[in-house]
């Protein structure tokens, strides 16, 4: 079966399924409706909320699931050649520190000395606060015949960024690469990311996939096959026109970047949503093309993700007029403000979870679809769980076909797990950033914050035993053996609710003894 043929299946499966959701959210809607008198106005808001929730969560999911499949069947490839270069116009490489490991900085120095590319300069900007950490940095750049440029700076990696861009030779070159100190490329990136530029006029940069190459326990493991996903998307968003820009592993055409966005958690992300609204274009590179480390530790992780969850969100807030009044198309509109709250696919049956526990404090009825009712408690977990296990078959196809590291079998559990476990985290940073608390303020804000990690696992395994309260007191009304709320099916959510929460601190406690930072100490977060 062709890629083709199968985009167009799996694109009308998908079609179904958002017929059938919204078929459901209507009926309810109605059902809502008709019963009104008997809910009263707290009833109604309750039942509303909760029908938003059963919907959205299975509607990001079905969106999420196709994308994935795309990814597999890799979708919006283009063909080039390195051979057919018969130029090399020039390209400046650009690596912004920020108090390093310096044996991390000289790894991807001696990866970019063995480059191929005969017309590229390389400068490393330097804002580290250690005086002793800039002279190494300096002497490791300047050995390996490249560029150190150091400016003090408090506005972050963007102003540094920037303020190299306005050097006068780097204004001279045709192309600028992006790259982060722990990224070694691999040997032929440049004559890859320029073959594609030069052969593919329409495209104005070029984002590559990149490996793992600390991916030795289960942490990271879940970090490299969360990151995965996100490929497998990447290769979807080809068809789309929407590839995001990575911060790094990446070439633009210089005549077209004016800079990085700066005074966000998430420049590159911003920087992608102002190329798309001008009618820019990207390209997803699925070779592997720097060998990367992952987050080392659980503090590292939870601390990364809180500020791409912040930013994205964020990121959102702040361009959501400009989405569907630009050059963009309505379906890259779309997928921004997915790919910006994505982290409510997996985090939505909480808030569910709270309107169910309140309608079934307050003993409301449910009322769905036309009569679905107290059906809908099982059904709807039911649909969902079918989709995440498509998604979870995606992406752990597309993990084993890429090569991005070595998949074992067992490690689709603990994905799975620590997924679940992580989840509740991020509810926090989606939040904040929705009401644009994603702006860097430069002697206030810290890149990488450390996450209260402790207090609030406590917070949420409290929460997890309220849950398993509600679920013992469910099933002994489904059992008639009290009769509190009556026959329901509420256990089924709060179940998986309790047990997921009620392991956040064991979670927290087991992940932080486990797994030791080794590249990164814990003050560089």
């Amino acid at each position: 079966m062709s890629n083709e043929k199968g985009r167009k299946i799996n694109h009308f499966v998908g079609m179904l399924l958002y017929i059938g959701i919204l078929v459901y959210f209507i009926t309810s809607l109605v059902s809502l409706f008709i019963h009104l008198s008997d809910l009263k106005a707290h009833g109604f808001i309750l039942n509303l909320l909760a029908l938003l929730f059963e919907t959205l969560g299975p509607l990001y999911a079905v969106y999420f699931m196709i994308q994935l499949i795309d990814g597999i069947l890799n979708v919006g490839e283009i063909n080039y050649s390195i051979d057919k270069l018969s130029e090399f116009p020039k390209v400046t490489v650009i690596i912004p520190i920020h108090n390093v490991n310096p044996v991390i900085l000289k790894d991807t120095l001696l990866g970019f000395k063995n480059q191929n590319y005969p017309n590229f300069e390389l400068w490393v900007g330097d804002d580290s606060t250690d005086a002793k950490l800039r002279e190494e940095c300096k002497k490791i750049t300047e050995e390996n015949g490249f560029i150190y440029f150091y400016r003090e700076n408090d506005r972050f990696k963007a102003h540094m960024v920037n303020m190299i861009l306005e050097q006068p030779q780097v204004k001279e070159s045709k192309y600028v690469a992006f790259f982060d100190v722990d990224h070694i490329p691999e040997p032929n990136i440049l004559k890859k990311f320029v073959a594609i530029l030069e052969q593919h006029p329409e495209f104005v940069f070029v984002q590559g996939k990149f490996g793992f190459r600390n991916a030795k326990n289960y942490l990271h493991v879940w970090e490299a096959m969360s990151l995965t996903q996100m490929f497998a998307s990447q290769n979807a968003r080809r068809k789309t026109g929407n590839v995001l820009f990575c911060g790094s592993t990446a070439c633009f055409r210089r005549d077209i970047l004016k800079g990085l966005p700066e005074g966000t958690l998430t420049e590159d992300y911003d920087l992608t949503i102002r190329l798309a609204s001008e009618g820019y274009r990207g390209y997803w590179l699925d070779e592997i093309c720097s060998m990367s480390l992952v987050p080392e530790n659980i503090g590292h992780q939870m601390s990364q993700l809180n500020r791409w969850m912040k930013g994205q969100a964020g990121a959102l807030s702040d361009h959501i007029g400009k989405l569907f009044r630009s050059k963009m198309t309505f379906k890259q509109a779309i997928d921004f403000v997915v790919s910006s709250t994505v982290v409510l696919v997996a985090t939505s049956f909480y808030f569910l979870g709270i309107f169910y526990a309140l309608i079934y404090g307050f003993k409301l009825p449910i009322y769905r679809a036309l009569g679905l009712d107290a059906f809908s408690l099982i059904i709807m977990p039911i649909l969902t769980l079918i989709i995440y296990i498509s998604t979870l078959t995606a992406t752990t196809i597309y993990t084993a076909k890429s090569g991005t590291y070595p998949l074992k079998w067992w490690h689709v559990p603990f994905f799975l797990t620590f997924g679940g476990m992580t989840a509740p985290f991020l509810v926090f940073p989606v939040i904040k950033g929705l009401f644009r608390k994603n702006k860097l303020i430069p002697g206030k804000t810290k890149w990488n914050k450390k996450i209260p990690l402790i207090p609030l696992s406590i917070f949420f395994s409290l929460l997890g035993v309220v849950f398993v309260g509600l679920t013992a007191s469910s099933v002994l009304d489904f059992l008639a053996i009290t009769n509190w709320y009556g026959y329901n099916y509420f256990f089924i959510l709060f179940g998986i609710i309790g047990i997921t929460l009620i392991f956040a601190f064991p979670f927290i406690v087991v992940s932080k003894i486990m797994f030791k930072a080794q590249n990164y100490e814990e003050v560089m977060i």
